[in-house]
């Protein structure tokens, strides 16, 4: 389409360029990508691996809220570590390459408005009303579900596309939306059954919801323009409740009141629930109740613009109860039934399926047509999954996938280049890496998942179990003998042991180091009593004076990440560079870092 020609996209050239420059830096990072918090006291790691003050790290962060991009050309990287020493020197050409080859590099995404703005013209409703979906969802949530649907839909109206599948669906936050919101019908695909079971039951609950609130919305907006002829047929605030059990507002799908004309009555506390993570942040009940502003002067609701048909819509008179007529009731029951199969037009269907590259879509959707994937956060492999799915899958148009959780990926090649044993893997997809043998490491690909501009703003990295950890380790070789760890238990010798030190959640549920360290060796099976309280006490005490290397050093390692990720989505683009038949590939960047740390989408388009 000619439309795609407009859109911000690096060229071939462009991608493989900006790949190489990141191999050579990653590969002289290594040391610092791949090192380990654990083992960070144990190995001496900033010794070894840093002459720059912890001090001076710490104060890059310090010195603004958010992380700013000046791009002065290609740095010089041979002054970054000493030739004989392999530390790093120059903090100053370090933090300037990690900003030239991070996905903020000019010309390396396109930004979603352009995108929107492009396929305006495309889109079915083009006058946006604001939708306030953290009624419905937690603030992150609502963030990415509102943007991502948006973009989801302008895509789909491009191809005339009415059928959406989600892998990796969750709980359905996308998928329901897209559904109700715009009139699509929706696969929402996970490989857990518990989340295909709690979308299902939240989706129940949210539709329920949905219609008193609907219809709170109606009859608001009515009753302003009829307050006299209303006044004297209701109490004020109140709906009559002269027989409730048989008002279609009021029948058996629940405990949800009434909607009466100006306010809405709470609905059960375990429907919300199900409805908006944020309803657990407070203990206060006012605050759990759902009231909704429905004055003009108020932007417009989620559910005023739901499609028709998406919610029943009783009339004004239905809020009014009275005694109805057998007439009426024969009648209200056919509407219902009616009512019912058009919301049913509007499909969220949830699945549980475990979905690789060879998975047949017509096994699992039987009525399978042109559709669009997308994927909000898929795990690990899912996403490079989704990607080979669309190249091979003819019916597959489009493809919008923002990916998560890089330390699960499977990567092809170990750090020798030996290729493993398995038939697909997460890193590399390219065949420009293939051939390369390139290797990320488990480490490292941790390291991608920290979330720079969220710790710049003081988010995002947990320190002080960070700290514990890594003292808990020393405590571990030096009183316990235990210099290796695995994930299983595995003697190595009379004075080296390898076991499982996993040690979970512990930290939360400890009251102090000395608790942590005690419950810690326990669960690795270890003898407590063969530590006292005060040697414990001393541990903490002597690394103390050096919390600041870690936390230093743990800078370092949040620098490298948008690097990291890089690389990982780049090998994405280029693999999807490397097909036919594709209209349009690109990286765009969906997201605010801040909200959202995974904030960018591998999209791609076939040709019409």
């Amino acid at each position: 389409m000619e439309m795609f020609a407009h859109l911000t996209a690096p060229n071939s050239e462009k991608i493989r360029e900006s790949m190489e420059s990141l191999l050579q830096f990653l590969q002289m990072t290594a040391q610092i990508s791949g090192a380990h918090t654990v083992d960070f006291y144990t190995k001496d790691v900033w010794k070894n691996h840093v002459a720059v003050s912890p001090e001076s790290v710490l104060e890059i962060f310090s010195q603004q809220q958010k992380p700013c991009y000046e791009f002065r050309g290609v740095p010089d990287l041979s002054n970054i570590f000493s030739p004989t020493t392999n530390q790093l020197v120059n903090l100053e050409s370090f933090v300037e390459a990690v900003q030239y080859n991070s996905l903020m590099h000019p010309g390396l995404c396109t930004p979603v408005e352009e995108i929107l703005e492009t396929f305006a013209s495309q889109r079915a409703d083009k006058h946006v009303k604001e939708i306030k979906t953290d009624q419905f969802m937690n603030d992150k949530k609502s963030h990415e579900v509102g943007i991502m649907s948006q973009f989801v839909v302008a895509l789909a109206n491009v191809y005339g596309i009415k059928q959406v599948i989600d892998l990796g669906a969750g709980k359905g936050y996308l998928s329901s939306y897209l559904s109700m919101r715009y009139d699509l019908k929706v696969y929402g695909i996970d490989s857990s059954h518990t989340n295909t079971d709690g979308a299902n039951e939240r989706n129940r609950k949210l539709k329920k919801y949905w219609k008193v609130y609907k219809t709170d919305a109606r009859t608001t907006s009515k009753a302003k323009k009829s307050d006299q002829k209303t006044e004297g047929l209701l109490p004020k605030n109140s709906c009559q409740d002269v027989n409730a059990d048989q008002d279609i507002s009021r029948q058996r799908e629940g405990d949800i009141r009434c909607p009466r004309l100006s306010n809405l009555e709470p609905c059960r506390d375990d429907d919300l629930s199900l409805l908006s993570d944020s309803s657990k942040r407070t203990s206060n009940k006012e605050s759990n109740k759902a009231t909704f502003d429905n004055s003009s002067d108020s932007p417009f609701s989620f559910l005023d613009i739901l499609p028709s048909g998406a919610v029943e819509m009783p009339s004004m008179s239905q809020c009014v109860s009275r005694v109805l007529s057998e007439q009426e009731k024969e009648q209200r029951k056919i509407e219902n039934i009616k009512a019912k199969k058009l919301t049913e037009s509007h499909v969220y269907s949830p699945l549980t399926s475990y979905v690789t590259a060879d998975t047949e879509l017509h096994d699992i959707i039987t009525d399978l047509e042109e559709s669009m994937m997308v994927g909000l956060h898929t795990c690990g492999d899912l996403a490079p999954n989704t990607l080979r799915i669309f190249t091979s899958k003819p019916e597959i148009r489009a493809v919008c996938s923002v990916g998560c959780c890089y330390h699960f990926l499977s990567e092809q090649f170990d750090e020798a280049g030996k290729e493993q044993k398995t038939e697909s893997w997460g890193f590399p997809m390219s065949q420009y890496l293939k051939e390369r043998r390139w290797y990320i490491g488990r480490n490292a690909r941790m390291s991608a998942c920290l979330a720079l501009e969220r710790v710049a703003v003081g988010q995002g990295l947990p320190t002080d179990s960070l700290f514990y950890r890594a003292v808990l380790q020393v405590i571990c070789k030096e009183v316990y003998g235990i210099t290796q760890r695995s994930y299983s238990l595995v003697p190595q010798s009379k004075n080296i042991l390898k076991i499982d030190q996993r040690v979970g959640k512990i930290f939360s549920k400890s009251s102090s180091f000395t608790d942590y360290v005690r419950k810690s060796l326990k669960k690795f099976g270890q003898d407590d009593s063969k530590i006292s309280d005060h040697e414990i006490v001393g541990y903490y005490q002597k690394y103390e004076t050096r919390r600041n290397e870690l936390e230093a050093f743990n800078r370092l390692k949040v620098f490298l990440a948008p690097c990291i990720e890089a690389l990982i989505l780049l090998d994405r683009l280029c693999y999807l560079r490397e097909q036919e038949n594709l209209a349009w590939s690109g990286l765009v960047k969906m997201f605010d870092p801040v909200k959202s740390p995974r904030c960018y989408a591998v999209v791609s388009l076939k040709q019409p």
